[in-house]
């Protein structure tokens, strides 16, 4: 089979790494660097919000896919609730991200506002633990094949 259950775990643990690298950098360097932007602050949120779309897409999109493809895929009962773990994992990041980081940035662009920037940073911490968890059962997957 050319995309064997391996093979996809492979793939899935390296969009998750990198997504995880990702989401630490922007917790940890960018969002901080937010309280820093003067006026006119709403070039640079659209700009942070464009440039971030475009970098994070592609590897969130393969880390989606290949979640799904571990689930569709897994022989095992062990196998097939580590891939459902990761995927509902994953689905509480894109809850989190719709409903909490998603808004506010769209609040952000009116103008810079303190109390908006901590709750993106609350928010935002949340996602990135949850979206660090997922490297567990992805890491298991790979260790396990």
């Amino acid at each position: 089979m050319l995309w064997s259950f391996d093979k996809i775990a492979v793939i899935h643990l390296a969009a998750t790494g990198f997504m995880v690298g990702l989401i630490w950098t922007i917790h940890v360097v960018h969002y901080p660097l937010f309280a820093y932007v003067n006026e006119p602050y709403q070039p640079f949120q659209e700009a942070h919000m464009s440039r971030i779309t475009s970098l994070l897409i592609v590897p969130w999109g393969i880390e989606t896919l290949s979640a799904a493809a571990l689930l569709a895929t897994a022989v095992g009962t062990q196998d097939r609730t580590l891939a459902l773990v990761g995927l509902a994992l994953l689905g509480i990041v894109v809850l989190v991200t719709g409903l909490g980081a998603a808004p506010i940035h769209g609040q952000l662009v009116e103008s810079y506002d303190a109390d908006l920037h901590q709750k993106l940073m609350r928010v935002d911490l949340v996602r990135t633990l949850l979206w660090t968890l997922r490297l567990i059962p992805a890491a298991w997957l790979v260790l396990r094949s």
